[in-house]
């Protein structure tokens, strides 16, 4: 798996930890961390507002 997100509660909002393989040291390095947005083009294009995320009505 090259990419990977980690997704936590933070009080009421949410917060991607994004994640590439590095294919020469074959470790993870994080290549960003996103509270109100996820906008991201790999390994596709995303783009979600995480405050909205959780929220009813």
């Amino acid at each position: 798996m090259a990419h990977y997100w980690r997704i936590e509660r933070r009080d009421a909002d949410a917060v991607v930890y994004a994640y590439e393989l590095d294919p020469a040291s074959r470790a993870y390095g994080l290549v960003g961390i996103f509270h109100d947005r996820l906008k991201i083009s790999v390994p596709f294009p995303i783009d979600i507002d995480l405050t909205s995320i959780g929220q009813r009505g």
